[in-house]
């Protein structure tokens, strides 16, 4: 018999869904027929696999080793060397890693890939802390994704509880506070709510703002924080969370990001990307995490301070 002993990060976690991440080769009526012929059991009692996890808690499997082998497998996980990049660690505790991801760094990456991205350096840096052990069947996440040349706060989620509360609070409008800093060509004066419809062309990965209902919405605020030679600084708070919202937002309104070229941005000399920079997050209280919520805040990157100083926005 095999024993695996729960911690804190599955709590909360069904334990079904727990034994099909964890048999990653299994299919799934596979799993469900061992539940039913007593091979597998839940603190010693027999497992109908609808409970839910808690920190503590002991699944036994009557297995064989060549079937436990079998059933795993090896699954990869892209896991860089920890020296291809070196983002700031804005905070760490036992449910979230915040990360301030570097302009020009893929959020995250296929399974496979060998590029750096910001989800293999996470899985590569708490693996070496010990936060993420080896064959371990739950895997941390990023809750949230910033395009490659955006910079600033990303949230990885270390257990299961708070990935599924922090994806809620993502996927809810207005439920998380956010404050982008953001450069546009030209000058905007005083603060608005940008209101439209929302398509993108996956095919292109290009975003548009539309007139028609049949969309979905997004919705960005803004407010002017200074004004100079031509162009604005902004802090923007998106109330809803899609791809390229406020890239695609600004452009529609005829003041795209400056460096921002795939929406009509002007580029900027020395510098890759457009400007935009996810500066502050606040979580609101979640039950069983953060009795009195919580939030972060992080500066821009050092080429986006000197083009703040160049031009008169700082």
């Amino acid at each position: 018999m095999y024993e695996i002993g729960i911690t804190g990060q599955d709590a909360n976690r069904r334990l079904d869904k727990f034994l099909l991440a964890y048999f990653g080769n299994a299919p799934h009526s596979l799993v469900y027929k061992l539940l039913r012929k007593k091979r597998i059991k839940f603190n010693g009692k027999r497992a109908a696999g609808s409970e839910l996890l808690k920190d503590g808690d002991v699944i036994g499997l009557y297995l064989s080793q060549e079937t436990m082998e079998g059933l795993r497998g090896s699954p990869e996980v892209a896991i860089l060397p920890s020296h291809t990049m070196s983002p700031e660690i804005v905070y760490e505790d036992q449910h979230l890693l915040i990360i301030n991801k570097p302009a020009g760094t893929p959020s995250q990456g296929g399974m496979k890939s060998k590029s750096p991205h910001l989800l293999a350096w996470a899985l590569h840096y708490l693996q070496e802390t010990g936060a993420y052990p080896p064959g371990a069947a739950f895997t941390p996440a990023l809750c949230n994704r910033l395009d490659v040349n955006t910079s600033g706060l990303v949230v990885c989620g270390k257990s299961y509880q708070a990935i599924r509360a922090v994806n809620t609070l993502f996927a809810t409008p207005g439920s998380i506070k956010k404050a982008y800093l953001a450069v546009v060509d030209g000058e905007l004066h005083g603060s608005a709510t940008l209101d439209g419809h929302y398509m993108k062309n996956v095919a292109a990965n290009i975003a548009q703002i539309s007139s028609s209902p049949d969309e979905p919405r997004a919705i960005t605020e803004y407010k002017s924080v200074a004004v100079a030679g031509g162009r604005t600084l902004l802090s923007i708070n998106p109330i809803t969370g899609r791809s390229h919202q406020i890239r695609a937002h600004l452009a529609s309104i005829g003041h795209p990001l400056c460096g921002d070229k795939k929406y009509g941005g002007k580029q900027i000399p020395g510098f890759a990307g457009q400007l935009l920079h996810c500066h502050s997050l606040t979580f609101p209280k979640m039950d069983g995490l953060y009795a009195e919520g919580i939030s972060w805040t992080t500066a821009p990157p050092k080429g986006f301070v000197r083009c703040l100083r160049d031009w008169g926005l700082a």
